[in-house]
């Protein structure tokens, strides 16, 4: 599937944050986010969820790295200890379809970011990664994969 540019809107989103390695431990948080989600009345209408790499595994130590599992929401929600609110700025991304498993999705992240993806007068900016998970988001149960879109953040050069 071809790669575009896409505007991703601002937003305000609840969250649920993973400090440590991407992989598994992610599986986890989005099952902790969507049980949150439902005790909040946050599920039905089905939304779109998203999911935000804040750092670069390339350059940051596994450690170090966070990750957000968020959906959005309107102002004056009570969020309590489990999950925060954060605003998103939003802005123009290079948008690729995904399909794959857990254990996939690192090696197609950095297939997007490789030398001559980018449109001529576009540059990667250093906002946060984005997954995009559509309401009618699902996991094979007998193959584990999955659909997702992946927004990486881009800039027009100065």
């Amino acid at each position: 599937m071809p790669l575009e540019i896409r505007q991703l809107p601002k937003m305000r989103l609840a969250y649920m944050r993973h400090t440590g390695p991407y992989g598994p431990a992610l599986g986890q948080l989005w099952e902790r986010f969507g049980q949150w989600c439902a005790e909040h009345r946050l599920s039905e209408p089905r939304p779109r969820f998203y999911g935000l790499s804040l750092d670069d595994p390339a350059c940051t130590p596994p450690e170090q790295c966070r990750y957000d599992a968020c959906v959005q929401v309107g102002v004056g929600l009570r969020t309590g200890p489990d999950a925060q609110v954060q605003d998103f700025a939003g802005g123009d991304y290079l948008c690729q379809r995904f399909h794959g498993t857990g254990a996939e999705i690192g090696a197609a992240w950095a297939a997007l970011g490789a030398p001559g993806q980018l449109p001529e007068g576009w540059e990667f900016d250093a906002r946060p990664a984005v997954e995009v998970y559509d309401e009618d988001f699902a996991v094979d149960p007998k193959t584990g994969a999955f659909a997702c879109w992946l927004y990486a953040a881009v800039r027009k050069h100065a």
